[in-house]
């Protein structure tokens, strides 16, 4: 039987600990990448702002991760990519869309050529303070 007590306890403000230098893994469920693939959406109203982790592959040669911030309101919507490293190429563009109600994050390939990549993601969400 898993015991998450062994991995996981109460840190510091308010914190949790991750004990015995354990750590996360992510596999997927992973998307395909064809023009303005919806990568993830989320209420304005719930949210005010995320940071993402993408991790995509074209094939076991192109390969890229990056992180990026998205902040919105009901009327705008910034993204900023602050971090990335490829193996060989840059595989997608990333791009958030907001309307009254909700913000979507978009992904297309770099290139035609680069359609069918695939695409999985972590999100950490902040809510709104007001």
């Amino acid at each position: 039987m898993f015991n998450i007590a062994k991995y996981i306890t109460s840190g510091l403000q308010n914190t949790l600990l991750i004990k015995n230098n354990s750590g996360f893994s992510y596999g997927g469920p992973w998307k395909g990448i064809t023009d303005n693939t919806l990568v993830d959406r989320w209420h304005v109203g719930d949210f005010v702002s995320a940071e993402y982790t993408i991790s995509a592959e074209y094939d076991t040669d192109n390969r890229e991760i990056l992180k990026c911030l998205v902040v919105a309101s009901a009327s705008r919507a910034k993204l900023n990519v602050y971090s990335r490293l490829s193996t060989n190429t840059e595989l997608v563009e990333i791009r958030a869309v907001v309307n009254d109600s909700y913000i979507d994050i978009f992904a297309s390939p770099k290139s035609t050529k680069l359609q069918g990549s695939k695409l999985i993601f972590t999100a950490k969400y902040f809510t709104s303070q007001n």
